[in-house]
């Protein structure tokens, strides 16, 4: 007696955990997004918005791109260091370093 048992037979036998691994990084690949590139006056009126909200304590909303994702937090602004070019953003008291280089929008809340 010959007993069929359909694609359970061949289900399992063409995916090695490699193969599995690898179409989860491709599928996590797709998923990134490229870097937008800021013109001067973008990037300026960043400038504008996190000084405010570093002098008069403003909560702003900076959305960042990290890895090929982005990211939005709010806060404030609680250090500036344009030489070593990162700030201490203040987000629900923890406060957190991101690099300036990642911003690429600012707006107030």
């Amino acid at each position: 007696m010959i007993r069929d048992r359909g694609k359970k037979k061949w289900q399992s036998a063409f995916f090695m955990p490699e193969h599995v691994k690898m179409l989860k990084q491709i599928s996590y690949d797709d998923k990134k997004q490229k870097k937008p590139q800021l013109d001067e006056q973008e990037f300026e009126e960043i400038g504008f918005i996190v000084m405010e909200s570093l002098n008069y304590a403003i909560p702003i909303k900076v959305t960042i791109w990290q890895n090929g994702f982005f990211q939005a937090i709010s806060g404030i602004v609680a250090k500036v260091d344009m030489l070593m070019k990162y700030m201490l953003f203040d987000s629900d008291g923890e406060k957190r370093k991101i690099l300036i280089e990642e911003i690429t929008a600012a707006e107030r809340l």
